[in-house]
């Protein structure tokens, strides 16, 4: 009996709305940014929006368990951020901006190489 490799693809109109939902959430997001005082709140803001659009940017190109992956990586992000942010530490900020839309930006390679594995 032969055992599935899990590898369930997204359906694709899923795909296109979390896509479309996430990159809206993240551009209401960053109109959203100037009204804070708060610099540090006006960083976490900007910073969710990354995720938002990140793992929306990815959602079309993975697979079900990775899009699951994606989101709680995600989570996990947006928890570093606020950490990171609210205590001032400035370089795992800047270092969390640049790393999370690189995976977000990797994901496509997945599906044309199948030899990186990103949210796998």
């Amino acid at each position: 009996m032969a055992v599935g490799t899990g590898r369930y693809e997204v359906p694709k109109p899923i795909a296109g709305l979390i896509f479309v939902v996430f990159w809206a959430i993240a551009i209401v997001l960053w109109c959203f940014v100037g009204s804070f005082s708060d610099h540090a709140t006006r960083g976490f803001i900007a910073d969710i929006g990354i995720v938002f659009a990140s793992v929306g940017f990815a959602a079309p190109f993975i697979t079900r368990s990775g899009l699951v992956t994606a989101l709680v990586l995600g989570l996990i992000s947006i928890a570093l951020f606020a950490f990171s942010g609210y205590l001032g530490l400035t370089g795992l900020v800047y270092g969390l901006r640049l790393v999370v839309p690189f995976f977000a930006l990797l994901t496509p390679l997945n599906k044309l190489l199948n030899g990186i594995r990103i949210f796998a």
